[in-house]
């Protein structure tokens, strides 16, 4: 594939085989027009240049930064790193170039390291120019530094055991196996580009099949995966050894940043995991899964280099749905699981995310397709002397794997001998480097059983046996080391022993540099790499996705903001904000009755609130002495003492967020029957203190999303003293300006915004006359001379911010136990410290105060507490619904004004450059014209090209009757019958049965070794496995299962069985290349090849363009 460019209009053309891909920035800024185009007609003399001399090996896709649109291309890759089986090839990326479609700045600049770019000497140009960094160099930085891989031939981000085998390929190898793939059966969640390539995929989906067709065979799509691949050759007899893993980017991030769970059941460094045995000696492939994430509840770790806490965020009850989400979603795809918890039992940090895993798993929905282990693996290993002690596992193991097994295929036979029915789920707290260690030695279980079963028992065995566990050890821990470098940036700890099965004086040293070093990259590092991360993929509050100019598009757009009533709805919810300061209150060193707060008199009338949100401030003492020694229990403690309260009502009300620094809290509760509309909790905090260094002041900040309205809840403790107006404007700006949430989303990107807390704003006045105003119940005399008052309306701090009217005394200071107001010797002045402010993004209605008021017979601090009650309009979209009209105004868009069977493709062939050129001066009103004289692709000389014959359509098989795989196994010690392995559904096809293949000669005349009988694992049924629910590790669209040849060559009637089904290998969307290194195909005797069809008539070749008689020339002899 070449690049090419085109300075007027600039235009981005991407040439491939037959066809090119053009893009051109619009003049809106995120929009893209997009157009397909015969490589005749992307020429020098049409006005194209290349634009990067090396080999373009794919497109990734589209993306908006710095106000243009970059292409993002791969420029460098290693090819044939990995080879499942003979045919398939994955290829590593090494470098990645982002072209942009507005500019032709950074054409050909030579960039360095930073990506900033290289002075050309003796340049007329001044160097001494502030020169700017690549708006792309931190993307490009990501995805070139190894980690990510693609395929031409397969898709890369399915199992071998859903794809399947093809003995067609098997036989005639990569270098002549025509790619096949497809993008509609693709795992999504494994795509890392699904961002950047979402609109083009959406363009393809909109296209007519013959465009489609040309898309796909010119391989302009290309999907990627973030992992390792690699393959080891075992001998000279193409036998080989490769492990896949795919980490997920659904809740993607470095060590500190991405913990736990996510509102959708996401967890952090979810990796699946497959070793392929490919053995074509013994006529066999054997694969095995495994799957990694992180504890599957919500909890987080500070970043601090010693001792790094970890909070649980939220309550077991809050947490139980969202676990139950994510299990389902893994037996679904894998059949049933066994969680393996590697977490410590005498480590106190670890011992409270272990036992909140084991209460959740005790409560699960789906307690019975899960299996729970505890294996405390420091304990273990330490008691065996080495880490040699991990084996003591596989005892635990065994029945599980017994039942799961493994995917065998038989080549000689052409079928599944048995299918892997389940999965190991396995976790330590980062899930690197004990989990690889595990993996490692239930992998290596595998493998010793399946070299035990073909094993002869000689001496030669036993050597070829040695040196193949030796190499799959050290892939493994190349596998170790590549999902550590994602995570922590650095390889993983215990890899010598992982390689040489010893752990000696030189690994543990590299252990310790490995371990210095990962703080290194969690304290300055790891922030900028996850920022880079979430502008990949969309999570980014700043990014915005690129759009493919289409006006039916346009069209559909504004018919469903018009028509928005038909999948929008709209409900009303109650908020309660409550702020009090605590002034170092110990809980539970008395009772604390809260209720009289929490549950006013003038919110009796109503309904109880929906969402409660609760600030403390000075939960510690605020001095030298208190900062130091600190309780990190408090904010439990008092969390309980809240739970307890609101769940004294009628309602039931669960924890969905605590955020915490060390003088103050925010709780987050919300009703349980509201719970489930409650999403993307996150939360963030701020210290101001000593110029941001500690935590006696600052902001701790909570956001969520009821429906898809997004609330933002800051609670925070500004700079003290009469005098302070301007620090306190300082900690203002530093909260509003460097409070960030994940994603990036900061304070203003919020619908509505709830700020309370001590704000420490003060009344100038004097003491004596301040009191005496307050006697007479003189309020606005006092507002008039209120410091937030003053600051909002000279716009000073909370600058837009809005405060309901203030009807109730100043809450601060008292004399503790009582309601009268400093009798110390400071005689501090009354203020209305403790104040509730909101601000909203929407209409007035859409955020309603109710009420505003404090508590005064509440003693037990030198403050009083305030509370807020908002109505809020919260909106709810049915994305079903939207999705379904969207499809059904762009099908009755196309079907009115372009006529069935027709299609923007259709039209603009027939007016641009695969037809005649109208004329210019013509007054057409074709939208397809419009686009492309815009493009400046009109009247285009062409240039007549080979026409190129489609190849020969494999056939596929016609299957036989299913069968069903479900069996009751029986317990060979007891003689009970066990319930059954429960599996997935099987994928779902809209593939059409195809005719049978040309007869071929029997399996004899195969030039492999004759094969043993192929001995299935202990345990498993000897029947070709057919399972009435496929364990597919892919949802129900993914990819089709093909079916078995009907053999009619004559062979005995045991080969002229019917044999079972065999998944089918999807076809590839992506760009293909040639490489001399490729496994040569199967030995197999020449059969007879029927001659291919004729062409179909205009299938293949883009139709010429009429000539006009001023094109013919006098034919002149040479």
């Amino acid at each position: 594939m070449k690049l090419l460019y085109k300075d007027s209009p600039r235009t981005i053309a991407l040439c491939s085989e037959t066809h090119a891909l053009l893009l051109r920035q619009s003049k809106k800024a995120s929009k893209v027009n997009v157009e397909i185009a015969s490589n005749s007609h992307v020429t020098k003399e049409q006005g194209f240049r290349t634009l990067i001399k090396r080999e373009v090996f794919g497109c990734l896709g589209l993306i908006h930064l710095d106000h243009q649109v970059f292409v993002a291309v791969i420029t460098g890759a290693i090819l044939n790193v990995a080879n499942p089986v003979n045919y398939e090839t994955v290829d590593k990326i090494y470098s990645v170039d982002f072209i942009s479609l507005a500019s032709d700045e950074w054409d050909f600049a030579n960039l360095d390291a930073n990506g900033i770019p290289i002075a050309v000497a003796g340049s007329e140009e001044d160097n001494d120019y502030a020169r700017e960094v690549h708006p792309c160099q931190e993307l490009k930085k990501l995805l070139s530094n190894g980690s990510f891989y693609y395929s031409n031939d397969f898709d890369l981000t399915s199992l071998l055991q859903n794809r399947g085998i093809s003995n067609t390929k098997l036989f005639e190898g990569a270098s002549r196996t025509k790619p096949t793939k497809t993008v509609e059966h693709y795992q999504k969640e494994y795509m890392w580009n699904s961002f950047l390539m979402d609109e083009l995929l959406k363009f393809r989906s909109n296209l007519d099949p013959y465009a489609q067709e040309s898309m796909d065979n010119n391989h302009f799509l290309t999907t990627v995966i973030r992992g390792f691949a690699k393959t080891v050759a075992l001998n000279s007899s193409q036998d080989s050894i490769t492990v896949i893993s795919k980490q997920s980017w659904k809740r993607a991030g470095t060590r500190f940043n991405a913990r736990g769970i996510d509102d959708n059941g996401n967890v952090a460094n979810f990796v699946e995991t497959e070793f392929i045995y490919f053995h074509p000696t013994q006529s066999s492939i054997f694969s095995f899964t495994q799957i990694r994430g992180s504890v599957p509840t919500f909890w987080e770790q500070d970043s601090t280099l010693i001792n790094p806490k970890i909070t649980l965020t939220r309550s077991l009850e809050a947490t139980q749905p969202i676990f139950d989400r994510h299990f389902t979603e893994v037996c679904e795809k894998y059949g049933v699981c066994h969680i393996v918890n590697l977490l410590s039992k005498t480590k106190p940090a670890e011992i409270s995310v272990s036992r909140r895993f084991r209460d959740l798993y005790d409560d699960a929905e789906r307690k019975e397709e899960i299996s729970y282990t505890e294996f405390d693996f420091h304990h273990e290993t330490k008691q065996s002397g080495g880490f040699a002690g991990a084996t003591k596992i596989l005892p635990l193991l065994r029945d599980s794997q017994e039942q799961f097994g493994w995917f065998v295929y038989d080549i000689e036979q052409e079928e599944v001998v048995t299918r892997q029915d389940g999965v190991f789920r396995v976790n330590c707290l980062d899930c690197l480097d004990r989990t690889n260690l595990i993996q490692q030695v239930i992998c290596k279980n595998v493998l010793d059983s399946i070299l035990q079963n073909q094993s002869s028992g000689s001496h030669r065995d036993r050597l070829v046996n040695e040196d193949i566990i030796i190499k799959h050890n050290s892939l493994w821990a190349d596998n170790g080391d590549a999902i550590s470098q994602i995570y922590t940036g650095t390889n993983a700890l215990k890899s010598s022993f992982s390689r040489s099965g010893k752990m000696n004086f030189a690994g543990a040293l590299s252990d310790v540099t490995k371990s210095v070093s990962r703080m290194y990259q969690n304290t300055f590092v790891d922030g900028k790499k996850q920022s880079t991360m979430d502008v990949l993929l969309g999570y980014d509050a700043r990014t915005r996705p690129v759009k493919i100019f289409d006006p039916i598009n346009d069209y559909v757009n504004e018919q469903l903001k018009t028509q928005s009533n038909l999948f929008t709805t709209w409900n009303n919810i109650t908020v309660f904000a409550g702020t009090y300061n605590l002034n170092a209150l110990e809980p539970g060193a008395r009772p604390v009755d809260l209720t009289g707060w929490l549950f006013p008199p003038e919110n009796s009338s109503s309904e109880l609130p929906d969402i409660f949100a609760i600030g403390f401030q000075e939960l510690i003492e605020l001095n030298a002495g208190g900062m130091l020694n600190a309780d990190p229990s408090k904010p439990l403690k008092w969390a309980k003492i809240l739970n307890d309260q609101l769940n004294s009502q009628k309602e039931q009300y669960l924890l969905l967020r605590t955020e915490s620094i060390a003088s103050m809290s925010l709780f987050l509760f919300a009703k349980k029957s509201q719970v489930h509309n409650v999403t993307q909790v996150a939360g963030s905090s701020r210290k101001t203190g000593l110029g941001g260094m500690t935590a006696n002041k600052g902001a701790c900040a909570v956001r969520f999303e009821f429906g898809s309205t997004s609330f933002a809840l800051i609670t925070s403790h500004l700079a003290a003293g009469t005098t302070a107006v301007v620090e306190r404007f300082n900690d203002y700006s530093t909260i509003m300006q460097g409070l960030t949430f994940t994603r990036n989303y900061t304070i203003k990107d919020h619908d509505h915004v709830i700020w309370f807390g001590d704000l420490n704003y003060r009344i100038s006045l004097a003491n004596d006359q301040c009191r005496s105003l307050i006697e007479h119940g003189a309020f606005d005399e006092l507002l008039a001379v209120d410091q937030l008052n003053e600051e909002i309306s000279s716009k000073g701090a909370f600058h837009g911010f809005k405060e309901g009217p203030i009807k109730f005394y100043p809450t601060y200071k008292f004399d503790k136990g009582t309601s009268d107001y400093d009798t110390s010797e400071k005689q501090r002045v009354p203020s209305w410290t403790d104040r509730v402010l909101y601000l909203s993004a929407k209409d007035k209605e859409s955020l309603k105060l109710l009420n505003y008021n404090s508590v005064m017979d509440i003693f037990v601090s030198d403050h009083k507490p305030v509370y807020a009650t908002f109505n809020s309009k919260v909106e709810f979209i049915d994305q079903d619904k939207k999705l379904k009209m969207s499809k059904s105004l762009y099908d009755s868009y196309k079907l009115e004004h372009l006529g069935v069977g027709e299609n923007l493709l259709d039209i603009s062939a027939a007016n641009s450059i695969y037809s005649k050129s109208p004329d210019p001066k013509t007054n057409g009103n074709s939208f397809s014209h419009d686009v492309l004289s815009d493009m400046n692709l009109l009247g285009v000389e062409t240039v007549s090209t080979p026409t190129s014959v489609k190849s020969e359509i494999s056939p596929r098989r016609v299957p036989p009757p299913p069968t069903s795989r479900r069996q009751v196994a029986t317990d060979l010690t007891t003689g009970r019958a066990t319930l059954p392995r429960k599996l997935p559904p099987p994928p779902e096809t809209g593939f059409s049965v195809p005719p049978p293949p040309p007869e071929r000669k029997s399996n004899a005349s195969l030039a492999i070794p004759t094969p043993r009988v192929v001995n299935p694992p202990f345990g498993f049924s000897t029947t070709p496995l057919i399972p009435s629910r496929s364990n597919s590790a892919t949802p129900n669209i993914s990819s089709p299962v093909s079916s078995p040849v009907l053999k009619s060559n004559g062979a005995s009637p045991l080969h002229r069985t019917i044999p079972p089904l065999h998944p089918s290998h999807p076809s590839n969307p992506e760009v293909s290349k040639s490489e001399t290194h490729l496994p040569p195909p199967l030995q197999k005797a020449k059969t007879a090849v029927p001659a291919p069809p004729p062409p179909r008539l205009g299938a293949s070749v883009t139709p010429e363009i009429p000539k006009s008689m001023s094109d013919w020339k006098p034919l002149v002899p040479k």
